[in-house]
Order: structure tokens, then C-alpha cells, then sequence
């Protein structure tokens, strides 16, 4: 592809949404020029594109919404013409209207948009909900999804996506789970506090969680070598058990490419 850049941002503190990053990657390029995972930084530098260039955008679903911070970040974002492909991955609930966030962000930001999708991701709050997901059918999904707008890409298409969603966009909703600490457990090696995109995890005690600045991305129990973290307690068990039961059915990823 005759393109300045390929580039890749997006948010994955699971890496579960990295994976349908990367599978759209693998159809685009060996290796991307820009590749940015804004859970590793959220404080990160981000570049300027122009025509020619393609970005790939991605975002997991919290509440039908894209997360706070998230969407803050990429509003700072110019496109100056150049194109995006962009992506949401959702627990198997419904991804509302954070699509369609993403898209209005997006074009506001000076991109012109070649392609959308919503993937299924395991839940990263109730993991029975799309268990192992994305699979290999996902990923190969995803991969044709890209070769789609690859070939979109080479034809010079320019147009209107039509996302589905809502405007104005459903209020944002906190879930309030926050992971417990098992302190017989935890070796206070910090590590947690270090890997937190939004520094709800004290340094000099990582025992503590500040509530109001946790997320509930799951980013802390993932990378805890010693699973000193997790979602418990009676309410998380209640709400895990009508939400698993209310979900549990499999969905499909949808896309729309111009």
C-alpha cells in the first residue's frame, strides 16, 4: 500500500481489544510506523496525521460508552484528511452508542473514515460473559473486516458510514466494582500501581484503591503475578450472576465499510 503511515492507537488493559488491533494490522502492514497502547501512557504524546495516512482506532465498551479518559484523549487527535479505520470491542451486552462516539470523534478530529467495526470481547468485569472471546473466527473475522477496507482504500472510496447509536449519546454510567485486594497475598511489589492508566492504585500502599479515579478496566488484576487481585464480595457476586445469565448468549462482530 502506496501510504505514508500505518498507524495504531488504541486502548487495551486486558489486551483483549490489542488482539483485534493486531489482526487488522497483520492485513495492512508487516509492522505498523506508529503503534500506541494508551493503557501503557495515557499522558502520551500523540502525532499529527495527514492525507495518506491510516490510522486504526480501537476502544473497548464501558457502559455503551466509550471510557472517560479514553474518549478525552483521542478528541486530541488531527487527522488533516488522513483516513481511520475504527473499532469497538464489547462484552457481548451491546455497544450502544460508543460507535458512533468514536465515529463523531473521529471526523471531528479531520479523518475520513473507511471502516467501523464492533468485536466481541470476553467481559473484562464478568469474564464468563464471551468466555475466550475473541476466538479464531473473531480474529479472522477482523482480518477481513481490514482486507475490506484495504481494498476500499485502494479504490479511492470517500463517503458517509451509517453507525448505529444514538445522539445525544446515553449518560455515562460508573459500574462501582472495584477489584479487592487479598492482603495475605499481595507482596506490595507495586507492580499494579505502575501498570493503572488512571493512578487509582496508591504507590506507597498498592492494598488501596481510590475508587473515584478506578475504571474497573480489570488492567491491576491482569497483571498481578500473584492474583492478589479480583472482582468479590456479595454484591459482585449478584450482579455477576444476573449478568451472566442475561448475556450469556453468543453474539456475532458487526462492521460496515464504505
Amino acid at each position: 500500500m502506496s501510504n505514508k503511515r500505518i498507524a495504531a492507537i488504541f486502548f487495551s488493559a486486558t489486551d483483549t481489544t490489542k488482539k483485534y488491533v493486531d489482526a487488522v494490522v497483520s492485513a495492512l502492514t508487516d509492522k505498523p510506523d506508529i503503534y500506541i497502547n494508551l493503557a501503557d501512557n495515557m499522558n502520551i504524546l500523540l502525532p499529527e496525521f495527514s492525507d495518506g495516512d491510516i490510522l486504526i482506532l480501537a476502544s473497548p465498551v464501558y457502559g455503551g460508552r466509550l471510557p472517560e479518559q479514553v474518549a478525552k484523549r483521542l478528541k486530541e487527535l488531527r487527522g488533516k484528511d488522513a483516513t481511520a479505520i475504527i473499532m469497538v470491542v464489547y462484552g457481548s451486552r451491546d455497544y450502544d452508542d460508543a460507535l458512533l462516539e468514536l465515529m463523531d470523534i473521529t471526523s471531528d478530529g479531520g479523518f475520513h473514515i473507511i471502516g467501523a467495526g464492533a468485536f466481541i470481547g470476553q467481559h473484562s468485569i464478568f469474564p464468563r460473559v464471551a468466555r475466550n472471546r475473541p476466538d479464531n473466527k473473531d480474529l479472522t473475522n477482523a482480518v477481513k473486516f481490514a482486507t475490506r477496507c484495504k481494498e476500499s482504500i485502494s479504490h479511492g472510496k470517500r463517503s458517509n458510514l451509517e453507525i448505529k447509536g444514538n445522539r445525544p449519546y446515553k449518560k455515562v454510567m460508573r459500574v462501582g466494582l472495584i477489584p479487592i485486594v487479598d492482603k495475605k497475598i499481595c507482596s506490595r511489589c507495586g507492580l499494579c500501581a505502575s501498570k493503572c492508566p488512571t493512578d487509582a492504585i496508591c504507590v506507597d500502599n498498592p492494598t488501596v484503591t481510590i475508587a473515584e479515579k478506578c475504571i474497573s478496566c480489570g488492567r491491576c488484576i491482569s497483571h498481578c503475578p500473584h492474583k492478589a487481585r479480583k472482582h468479590s464480595g456479595l454484591k459482585y457476586k449478584l450482579i455477576d450472576a444476573l449478568f451472566t445469565r442475561a448475556f450469556s448468549k453468543q453474539k456475532e462482530s458487526e462492521d460496515t465499510v464504505l
